[in-house]
């Protein structure tokens, strides 16, 4: 049933209604449960469609590519129920969305009744190339490369929307998002209350010496990751993207609310010095003259990353860091909780001398880590103990009763981070981390 899919593994949601700096409203309690990392008041099943429905069936899955390449803005595609093989033969069985405002769901909700599976065979099974397509409450799974890849179009395009969907097994990254060949843009998205996941079945199948990750963006700008859960993305060997990246000169990303949980790399904003030689330029040129940076501004909040397998902790590289700072500037770290079992190479970085963050009030179990750059920090707490949370196996990070976290740290502008990860309203003496206890 579509109430069913628990993609977050319960409770672990933040409700949010702003995209950026601005004060946020909303609220759950934490007994809700929920779908992605988020909670039932910020992940419940999309309403019915409005304007035309094309309804599909699983008989159809090899008509299906020609039903979306002839959709017409406005049109609903609508899946029924079953398993749809989309690895035609070939690696182009891809469906391309090139016409702006089409919706791709299933009839019942479920995320998990409607399966279309590329076999390791397809290469994409979805491309979007047009701005406000939604792909909502259904399964993706086995890409040779990406499940899902966004990019721009004829134009930049903006408002891609991907809603309660669950992402499997993909041999290279689960959502790609970068520009087009031709330099055009995809910008302002959201990928809200979905389930990213690598199996160990997966995991053999991954590609050029572990060439993975939940989400990797590239040049992107405006984007919010919220409510997602994140799970599985390592490898034996070889060195996993993070859970969220968002690197090349991506600018002013929001990623709140998300459950991360066995991954080598949890969130990362820039990667490495140069980003390979790549960065976008925006008109306004917000730091002049600083060289490269790997991301512009963003912030990064209430997340909950968790580490705790065995075979990830024994890999050849291990728990990497859980959330990198790579030549980004201007960028929030706020009210995170991170939490492992045996020491990462560090909790939380920041690196390289174009680097400008805040990072303040989060909660890590072993070490912040100043590889250069500059980093304002206030309200952090290291060092703390996995029984001071409720279930770190799970991802579970909220806080287990009293203990140092709690009213430890620094009062923040309004605006930046009001409510905890279950959308409750932190105090005059907020605590460290994600969660606010009550």
């Amino acid at each position: 049933m579509a109430g069913d899919f628990d993609a977050g593994g319960g409770d672990d949601g933040y409700v949010a209604t702003d995209d950026g700096g601005g004060s946020d409203d909303g609220g759950a309690d934490r007994d809700g449960g929920g779908d992605g990392g988020g909670s039932v008041a910020a992940c419940q099943p999309l309403a019915p469609p409005a304007g035309p429905v094309v309804e599909v069936n699983p008989s159809q899955a090899g008509e299906l590519r020609d039903i979306v390449a002839a959709a017409q803005s406005g049109t609903t595609i609508v899946l029924a129920d079953g398993s749809y093989a989309l690895d035609q033969g070939d690696a182009t069985s891809r469906l391309s969305f090139s016409v702006p405002d089409v919706t791709l769901r299933s009839a019942s909700g479920d995320p998990e009744a409607v399966i279309l599976d590329g076999g390791w065979v397809t290469g994409e099974l979805v491309s979007i190339s047009a701005s406000r397509v939604t792909i909502a409450e259904l399964t993706l799974r086995r890409a040779y490369y990406h499940p899902i890849h966004i990019t721009g179009g004829a134009a930049d395009i903006e408002g891609v929307r991907i809603y309660r969907v669950r992402v499997s097994d993909p041999a290279e990254q689960g959502i790609k998002i970068n520009p087009s060949g031709s330099g055009t843009y995809a910008d302002r998205g959201l990928i809200e209350c979905c389930r990213i996941e690598m199996s160990d079945a997966g995991r053999a199948r991954v590609r050029n010496n572990c060439y993975t990750g939940g989400i990797d963006a590239h040049q992107a700008w405006g984007w919010t990751v919220r409510n997602n859960r994140i799970v599985g993305f390592w490898c034996e060997q070889g060195l996993s993207e993070h859970g969220v990246h968002f690197w090349t000169g991506s600018r002013d990303t929001l990623v709140e609310g998300n459950v991360i949980v066995d991954c080598a790399r949890g969130i990362g904003f820039g990667l490495g010095e140069n980003g390979n030689g790549n960065q976008r330029s925006y008109p306004d040129d917000p730091y002049t003259g600083v060289g490269y940076i790997g991301h512009f501004d963003g912030v990064i909040r209430n997340n909950f990353i968790a580490v705790t397998s065995v075979a990830l902790l024994s890999s050849e590289y291990g728990f990497d860091s859980g959330i990198t700072l790579d030549q980004a500037r201007g960028s929030r770290v706020l009210h995170n909780s991170i939490v492992s079992s045996q020491a990462p190479f560090s909790s939380l970085e920041w690196r390289f001398d174009n680097t400008l963050v805040e990072i303040r009030n989060n909660l890590v179990s072993h070490n912040l880590r100043d590889r250069g750059g500059t980093a304002e920090l206030g309200g952090n707490i290291e060092g703390a103990a996995l029984d001071w949370f409720v279930d770190p196996g799970s991802g579970d990070l909220h806080l287990s009763g009293q203990q140092p976290a709690v009213d430890g740290g620094v009062r923040l502008e309004p605006g930046w981070c009001d409510l905890d990860i279950d959308g409750q309203t932190r105090d005059s003496r907020p605590d460290v981390g994600a969660d606010e206890l009550f």
